[in-house]
């Protein structure tokens, strides 16, 4: 019995020392388990958080490791290097440079309108005979065009070979009627000249002194008959037009460049011409005409003269115009795909050397060629750009909360509706009361009009009381879109319509 208790007490104390040994260590290594327990999240949506690798249910990304660090940061993100290699994130250095803008432009071949004449019948008389009696014909200046009887021109001329005939006979008279018939011979050759009788067919008729019935019509300047609008045999009044003529050593070219093209182009600008029925063919023009107006479809016409010797380019041809600018001095410039146009504000994200990434609201200026854009405000040389993968940084940066709010959105707690897995995460201290002084979304005072929610205020449909922020009344029951510019409010989960992101649960602070 002795011997009995003795083994008893032994063993007892035995097992006591073995605890004391052993129990320890094993708590030291669970404790040391929990410590070290991995964790894994989305690069692209840090709220996702799994105990195991995975893929993430909103992206579909494959889940990584998760840092102590946390995978955000105040004002932007961070992400590691396998995820930043996994969505495919570029970057580019805003330098400056010496810009240059193209600008490529399409209008056609016109008349030069100051080589358009218009011939026109000063008296009254019918057409006895056309000269050049079809549109298209080649014209030089003095030939004969038409043919007219005119009782008035007759009179005219028996006018002035009387006024012939007294001048020479008072030539020696007395000074003051030699003047006086002077005086008319002077007036009834001015007669004829505004007429269009020309010089030559004056002195021929003084000379002649013989009347003629007809009078010859010469063209006053050479070119082609663009239109003719008379016949033979018909009666004119006095103004009716005879002919249009354009002559066609110099032609326009008539374009058209967008509004936003119009800092790049200036009078005398030099610029090259194709003409796609001339192949292989590349004129010199220069801008002799910007148009001050605007037409319907918000482009400006302007106007090129070229020379056309040949008389190769004709009118209606389809023309090809471009235009190279090069902007004064240099530019600070980042590739125009980087930036992010909200239709408010215009965005890049910076990267740091640290694997975080900050977005950054800029000023653009010019849009340059080589797909680069000028930077005016919000970057400085020498900066990292995101080129690629920035709308994937957009969509977690919470832009609309970061910038538009003054916090950054860590994450949110919510229940994923589509997959039925719970995220979690945190909300800083600051955030929070960004918050609580007003997300813009309104809602009724009144509990059972709480379902009414919007953008802004107004009055309920239903009671037609003033809405009043979400943030003044104990209304958490709806879900908005984490992109406040879209503006999407719903009573229940889901995904926005305007930009697929989940629904985030609205939580009031505390």
């Amino acid at each position: 019995m002795k011997t009995l208790i003795i083994i008893l007490v032994s063993a007892i104390i035995g097992f006591g020392a073995a605890y004391l040994l052993i129990a320890p260590s094993n708590t030291d290594s669970s404790a040391h388990h929990d410590s070290k327990e991995q964790l894994y999240t989305c690069g692209m949506h840090p709220e996702i958080i799994s105990e195991e690798p995975g893929y993430c249910p909103i992206c579909g990304m494959k889940l990584t490791p998760k840092k102590d660090a946390g995978s955000s940061m105040e004002g932007g993100i961070m992400i590691d290097p396998t995820t930043t290699h996994n969505i495919g994130i570029k970057t580019a250095e805003a330098t400056r440079r010496q810009l240059t803008k193209s600008i490529r432009a399409f209008g056609k071949v016109e008349y030069a309108e100051p080589s358009i004449h218009t011939v026109n019948i000063k008296i009254p008389g019918w057409v006895e005979k056309l000269y050049v009696d079809y549109e298209g014909a080649s014209v030089e200046a003095g030939e004969p065009l038409i043919e007219v009887y005119s009782p008035e021109l007759v009179a005219a001329q028996r006018e002035y070979l009387v006024a012939v005939k007294s001048n020479e006979k008072l030539s020696s008279k007395s000074e003051k009627l030699t003047s006086a018939s002077q005086k008319l011979l002077e007036a009834s050759e001015m007669r004829l000249r505004n007429w269009d009788i020309t010089d030559a067919q004056i002195e021929e008729l003084s000379s002649s002194g013989k009347l003629t019935k007809n009078m010859i019509i010469k063209s006053p300047a050479s070119g082609i008959v663009v239109s003719k609008m008379i016949n033979k045999g018909e009666y004119l009044k006095a103004g009716s037009a005879a002919y249009e003529m354009a002559a066609l050593s110099t032609v326009w070219i008539e374009a058209f460049v967008y509004e936003q093209d119009l800092p790049f182009i200036e009078l005398g600008q030099k610029a090259l011409v194709e003409i796609p029925s001339l192949p292989g063919e590349h004129l010199e023009a220069n801008i002799s005409y910007i148009s001050p107006f605007l037409d319907n479809n918000q482009q400006v016409e302007i106007r090129l003269d070229v020379h056309n010797h040949q008389m190769r380019l004709k009118p209606e041809m389809y023309a090809e115009v471009y235009i190279q600018s090069q902007l004064e001095g240099e530019r600070l410039a980042i590739p125009q795909k980087a930036v992010i146009n909200s239709g408010k504000r215009n965005l890049v994200f910076i990267s740091f050397e640290d694997g975080s990434y900050s977005p950054q609201i800029i000023q653009t200026g010019a849009v340059a060629d080589n797909d680069l854009i000028e930077i005016t405000q919000g970057i400085s040389e020498g900066d990292r750009i995101v080129v690629s993968g920035q709308f994937l940084l957009d969509s977690e940066s919470r832009l609309s909360e970061s910038l538009g709010m003054g916090g950054h959105q860590h994450g949110s707690s919510e229940k994923d509706g589509d997959s039925g897995v719970e995220t979690h995460s945190q909300e800083s201290s600051e955030t929070t009361s960004a918050k609580e002084e007003n997300i813009g979304i309104y809602t009724c005072p009144m509990p059972e009009h709480y379902h009414v929610l919007q953008y802004g205020s107004g009055k309920c449909p239903e009671c037609n009381m003033k809405l009043v922020p979400v943030e003044k009344t104990d209304n958490e029951g709806f879900f908005h879109c984490p992109m406040q510019e879209c503006q999407v409010v719903d009573t229940d989960p889901g995904r926005c319509p305007e930009c697929g992101m989940h629904l985030i649960k609205y939580e009031r602070g505390k």
